[in-house]
């Protein structure tokens, strides 16, 4: 399943994040992002309406790729999980996670920010990983070491791209695309 959102991600290298706000904030920054032609999104679960407007943005938009960020535990994959999005992601990971996403055949997506995660996202046959937080974590010269020691894993960088370093992550052969609050 992760390939079919690989080759997404090849055409639309630019993930906008989508999740602070109220109601009709969250709304409208869904509909800016539709309007522009953006085919994926991602929603996170940051606020008390991001749900809704998930399930709603997910119903109204069945071309649209909705994921759902901000996963934080088990319980809340578990949950979030019966409402089958395209794919769910998060800022870290666990092993009770990935092993459920796996039974369940989820387009999962975990966080990693050090090599010790990276080893243990493969160990669970995940090849496509979120390096969050980016700049934070040692950004583009991180993801460059990865290249040569983790040469199969592509990278999802979140966390302080901003137009004056976008560029330089997309250029990077591991990283497929990047996610931002900021596009």
């Amino acid at each position: 399943m992760q390939s079919d959102l690989q080759n997404s991600l090849r055409k639309q290298v630019k993930i906008p994040i989508i999740g602070k706000g109220n109601y009709t904030e969250i709304s409208n920054k869904v509909n800016y992002f539709i309007k522009q032609k953006y085919r994926i999104i991602e929603i996170t679960l940051r606020s008390k309406d991001a749900l809704e407007i998930s399930l709603n943005v997910k119903n109204d938009f069945p071309d649209l790729i909705v994921g759902i960020g901000s996963i934080i535990s088990f319980e809340q994959l578990k949950d979030i999980s019966k409402y089958k999005f395209n794919f769910y992601i998060s800022p870290g990971t666990n092993a009770r996670m990935m092993e459920m996403a796996n039974q369940n055949n989820l387009n999962y997506i975990p966080g990693v920010s050090s090599a010790s995660e990276v080893i243990k996202a493969l160990e669970y046959g995940y090849d496509l990983l979120k390096f969050f937080p980016a700049r934070q974590s040692g950004g583009i010269d991180v993801l460059k070491y990865f290249s040569d020691i983790f040469q199969n894993v592509k990278f999802i960088p979140t966390g302080g791209i901003n137009k004056d370093n976008i560029q330089s992550y997309l250029d990077l052969p591991n990283v497929i695309g990047v996610g931002s609050t900021n596009f």
